[in-house]
């Protein structure tokens, strides 16, 4: 997990047309995201391994070679924590299943897109990342500071022990 409070989230988009992704980088040119783009789910998949910080993801559905969901599954396994939003001109049932299942979607849009609902789904989907990767540091810090406690109640109540053995000594007159 790379620390998000440093740097703008990465947004990946994932498309096999060329012209959608530079009207996805256009669109995203006055957002606070650092935009990367990808041809393929094998490109995608490449690049991610490469920036494991990319905090949203936003895949076609159909493209050759590896569809929407099969690339989502293995990027949830590349990159756990990414929130991963589907965008596709095609509207098939078992594909949105398969996305939201196997993908983990966290949301399904259609193609073409309204640009403030796509923005906006964006932007919830960094924030929602943003509180996810807040939630894991902060949880981080309580089990460090749960075993710091462990081991002060280990040490007093030893040295409890000790204590009550000595009065114990002195008060039968063994010290």
């Amino acid at each position: 997990m790379t620390d998000t409070t440093l740097q703008k989230p990465q947004v990946l988009f994932v498309d096999d047309e060329e012209n959608i992704l530079k009207a996805l980088a256009r669109l995203f040119l006055d957002e606070p995201f650092d935009v990367l783009t990808a041809r393929s789910g094998e490109e995608a998949l490449n690049l991610l391994k490469r920036n494991r910080g990319v905090a949203v993801i936003v895949s076609d559905q159909r493209m050759p070679g590896m569809s929407g969901a099969e690339f989502l599954e293995k990027a949830k396994e590349v990159v756990p924590d990414a929130v991963r939003i589907v965008l596709t001109g095609h509207a098939d049932i078992k594909a949105a299943i398969d996305v939201i299942n196997k993908g983990g979607a966290y949301r399904y849009l259609g193609k073409p897109w309204n640009d403030e609902e796509l923005v906006g789904s964006v932007r919830e989907a960094a924030a929602r990342f943003a509180l996810l990767c807040e939630n894991k540091r902060l949880t981080e810090i309580v089990h460090r500071q749960n075993a710091e406690i462990q081991r002060w109640n280990s040490r007093l109540e030893k040295s409890m022990v000790q204590q009550q053995a000595a009065e114990i000594r002195e008060k039968k007159g063994l010290s």
